[in-house]
């Protein structure tokens, strides 16, 4: 039942994995296209001439956020620009300063002036010669972070200048971060748009998507791996992509998130990224099937000593941490990306081949990145592989998945014919063992009708035999006496086959009665003297087995006294015990005999009585020498009713 649910989840599971990405693919392929469409439009010759003419950048003075600085301005060739490389122990304020000629024809209507921004690192401000543009909500801690926003402007015609300009920008860095500011655009509107559309695509869209497609195909292999928790790495793949997904929320949220600073969600942000490494690894041998302990011990050695370094690190040196451990990190990336082809050539799993392709080829985009991140050279190439990295990784998991299924499929298939043979060799072994139990019933039935026989008819056979043996004449009265208690013990035998049918006298007196009558009159002719004993009513009322049963054991007894014991006395007694118990003792006088032989089989009477006595979960006590014998019978009556169910 649970191989069908865990099949099932995987269909459903599946076909919504599917459909999240093909509609990611198709609308990253939708994004991709409209942002070449833009760039490649052709534009109308502009009216208007805009010329950069230089780009300058000095330190500002926090205290004095707004006087600009009179002197200490440097030249840049371009942009985007980092003043740590320049000034590598700022970590303040500094101003930009762009001067740009613009020139329009007066006699024709002038078209908006376009500014577009790829980022700011962290936050700031914008001005137009002397006027306010734009600028962060929050400049100071928390403050917004503004390094993947690009962002763009039509410059009002009213604050602009015919000939010379100066756009000012001033930017808030971290000590976090590589603080600086990013390309800029400057021109008619439709130019400028496209450029600020490739950035956006880049910083925010393609991230976006990423993200999307991460949280799909981690929540997807989470719910795989909670449908079959020795698949681990499901569990490992869905921590990878939870891993990047917080890590892409720390650059993506712009805004302030309360009780974080910069520096600490900086610091939150590369021990995600090295969570996010160490769970890739992990999720990749499992994936292969493989298990390296002491490598796995290493990266979690590893994680424990980033996680405490990057969190407790000097504000000072918190950024030399950052970039050491950042570093590691890409080390152990690119390790496992070069290893694992190896790795899955052992495994001789085909989706092992599939991923380890696929590390190869994403091998040189992860150089670039990371060249990237670490110099801000360049351009990252991630954003536009990202999403189809991730899709095809998900791809290959659902190769395992529907691999998994398939001998799911084929273990139910195996399972319901192992089944169905088990239940006709159990039909069989069943219709034999009822074979058996009949027979073994049969067989009991026959022992005790053998007992019932020796000692019910048989009793009263030898009986009959004593009193022919005394009566030197015999008449038919007499003959015709001994037929009829014949025939009342014979009756007496077939009803003690059912119990239920003998019905269960009103007081123990009237269950003695029957047997004082044939027994006193035989004592009497051998002169034995009899004394007899029973209470007045029953205390707790024995069921009719156990009163059949006593009858048995009393005739055997009474029986054996006549023909063996030589004795005079004779007492028969029937009471109940203070534990709930019904107590016959039968004593004489006579020879006695040697217990232990009822044991070997010489007795077959007394061995029969036990025998009965024993089947009721009783006490058949004997205590014999010359001049004294005794039998004791203890029946428990409290739990008579499981007796006689058992029985049945």
């Amino acid at each position: 039942m649970a191989l069908r649910f865990a099949q099932y989840s995987f269909k459903l599971n599946h076909d919504a994995f599917i459909t999240a990405i093909f509609t990611s693919f198709i609308l990253c392929i939708v994004l991709i296209n409209t942002a070449f469409a833009a760039s490649t439009t052709q534009h109308p010759k502009d009216v208007c001439q805009t010329i950069i003419q230089s780009i300058m950048v000095a330190q500002g003075n926090l205290n004095q956020e707004i006087q600009r600085p009179a002197q200490g301005w440097v030249n840049l060739e371009k942009l985007p620009d980092h003043w740590e490389k320049r000034w590598p122990e700022f970590h303040g304020m500094a101003w930009y300063k762009i001067n740009f000629s613009y020139t329009c024809d007066t006699n024709m209507p002038n078209p908006p002036l376009s500014f577009a921004l790829e980022g700011i690192t962290q936050s700031g401000k914008i001005f137009l010669n002397n006027d306010l543009l734009w600028q962060d909500l929050y400049l100071k801690e928390p403050a917004s972070r503004s390094q993947y926003m690009p962002r763009i402007w039509n410059l009002p015609t009213s604050s602009l200048k015919q000939g010379q300009n100066t756009l000012w920008i001033q930017v808030y860095g971290s000590i976090t971060q590589k603080s600086g500011l990013g390309h800029v655009a400057l021109g008619d509107y439709p130019n400028t748009y496209s450029l600020y559309k490739t950035w956006l695509l880049e910083k925010r869209i393609l991230p976006e998507l990423n993200t999307i497609v991460n949280i799909v195909v981690g929540v997807f292999y989470l719910l795989a791996w909670l449908a079959n928790r020795k698949e681990r790495a499901f569990f490992w793949f869905a921590m990878t992509g939870l891993g990047w997904v917080i890590y892409s929320f720390c650059f993506l949220y712009t805004d302030p998130i309360s009780f974080f600073t910069t520096i600490s969600i900086d610091r939150a942000q590369n021990i995600i990224f090295c969570f996010y490494t160490v769970a890739g690894c992990l999720g990749a041998w499992y994936f292969a099937n493989k298990s390296f302990p002491r490598i796995q011990k290493l990266l979690f050695i590893f994680l424990a000593a980033a996680t405490v370094c990057i969190a407790f690190a000097p504000t000072d040196q918190v950024s030399a941490v950052i970039q050491f451990f950042f570093s590691i990190a890409v080390v152990i990336f690119i390790l496992k990306c070069i290893t694992y082809p190896v790795i899955a050539y052992k495994s001789k799993l085909p989706e092992t081949y599939l991923l380890a392709i696929m590390y190869l080829i994403y091998l040189p985009i992860a150089f670039n990145d990371a060249r990237f991140m670490i110099t801000m050279e360049g351009r990252p190439l991630s954003p536009y592989t990202g999403p189809f990295t991730t899709m095809a990784v998900g791809a290959i998991l659902a190769m395992r998945l529907a691999r998994n299924a398939r001998q799911i499929e084929r273990f139910n298939k195996t399972l319901a014919e192992n089944v169905t043979q088990a239940k006709q060799e159990l039909t069989i072994s069943l219709g034999q063992q009822h074979k058996l139990s009949i027979e073994n019933m049969r067989l009991q039935e026959r022992i005790h009708l053998s007992h019932d026989l020796h000692d019910g008819l048989g009793g009263s056979i030898v009986r009959s035999i004593i009193t022919l043996e005394q009566n030197d004449q015999v008449d038919k009265q007499l003959v015709l006496s001994i037929l009829k208690m014949l025939r009342s013990d014979l009756r007496q035998v077939v009803d003690a086959g059912s119990s239920l049918s003998f019905k269960v006298p009103a007081n123990p007196v009237e269950w003695g009665a029957p047997i004082r009558y044939r027994f006193v009159k035989l004592f009497e002719e051998i002169d034995i003297r009899s004394q007899w004993y029973f209470e007045q009513t029953w205390k707790n009322m024995p069921i009719a087995l156990q009163c059949l049963t006593l009858t048995r054991v009393v005739e055997e007894a009474l029986t054996n006294i006549l023909k063996h014991s030589q004795a005079s006395e004779v007492s028969v007694s029937l009471t109940e015990t203070e534990d709930n118990g019904l107590m016959m003792c039968i004593q004489d006088n006579g020879i006695g005999f040697n217990p232990k032989t009822v044991e070997t089989g010489l007795h077959v009477g007394l061995q029969s009585m036990q025998a009965r006595i024993h089947r009721l979960g009783g006490e058949f006590k004997i205590d014999s020498q010359p001049g004294k014998t005794s039998i004791q019978v203890i029946l428990p009556l409290v739990a008579t009713h499981k007796i006689d169910t058992a029985l049945r």
